[in-house]
């Protein structure tokens, strides 16, 4: 567990009358509430400054190139000979010309089978982006988990848990109902002050409004990603869970004026524009915002 504040996380129980700065207690269910533990039942608690059933009615909105919907023969088929394909070309810069394309926009639905509704199932998409996310926007899967696989770009991804720097040759996993937004980052080489050896530099990342990025996102439907068994590759093998990253708590305190929806600055698909923080569902393979 980690904390933004000193003495934000409530001690000897998780949901107190009154939390500590105010905050609102919430637990983020993974799995049934009365999924046996303690390997089974996944849960985290969040001390929010406001709750997260603030918001306006979801309405329904166009879900682009995204499809779940694989009984649909009219529009999914079935081939039994080996595919592949090639990656899209990445997109110009929006001041080079190029729609401006963030995460949300750029994602295309290339293979699945399943249904989201019924927890069965996954699907395969590719992202191609120029762009990052409206910083008063953010999207959450209600149908899965998404496993984020950078190939060429390096992402910011926003969490309410905290954020992940993610780059190619690296993976990061949003577990399905979490609420996050993906920016472009820009790396670079700077000097280590004071530093002696063969590598007095360090890698530094920084957000960037535009830039190009594209990967892949597999979907998954059906529980949660899980780290494989070993088996007969012994112990050693592979990563373990102490190899991965996971965020530390962080908070925004700010307001979002306005209530409308709309599209950002030079066609982003942010809220900013028309005033108020827009929010994005993905459920039963469809989007709604908010």
């Amino acid at each position: 567990a980690t904390e933004a504040l000193p003495g934000a996380l409530p001690v000897g129980q998780n949901n107190p009358q009154k939390c500590p700065y105010g905050l609102y207690a919430e637990q983020l269910s993974g799995t049934a509430f009365t999924a046996p533990r303690p390997a089974k039942n996944q849960r985290s608690w969040l001390y929010r400054i406001r709750p997260s059933v603030l918001h306006t009615e979801f309405k329904l909105i166009d879900s682009g190139r995204i499809f779940s919907d694989w009984s649909d023969r009219a529009e999914s088929a079935v081939d039994p000979n080996q595919m592949r394909w090639l990656p899209e070309p990445l997109l110009p810069l929006p001041s080079n010309g190029g729609a401006w394309t963030d995460f949300l926009t750029g994602m295309t639905t290339m293979a699945g089978a399943g249904d989201p509704l019924k927890k069965e199932g996954l699907a395969i998409h590719v992202y191609n982006v120029n762009a990052s996310m409206d910083q008063d926007s953010a999207f959450y899967n209600s149908d899965g988990d998404f496993l984020i696989v950078p190939e060429t770009g390096a992402l910011e991804v926003v969490t309410e848990l905290g954020t992940l720097w993610v780059e190619p040759r690296e993976v990061a996993v949003v577990p399905r109902g979490v609420r996050f937004a993906v920016g472009l980052l820009e790396a670079a080489l700077e000097p280590v002050p004071g530093s002696k050896g063969a590598h007095p530099t360090k890698r530094v990342c920084t957000r960037v409004g535009t830039g190009q990025a594209r990967g892949y996102v597999l979907e998954l439907y059906q529980g949660h990603f899980e780290l494989p068994a070993l088996g007969p590759i012994g112990s050693n093998g592979l990563a373990n869970a102490r190899d991965f990253c996971y965020p530390t708590a962080r908070f925004e305190d700010r307001d979002c004026l306005g209530t409308g929806l709309g599209a950002g600055v030079d066609g982003a698909t942010g809220g900013a524009a028309g005033g108020g923080f827009r929010v994005v569902n993905k459920f039963g393979g469809k989007l709604f915002e908010a």
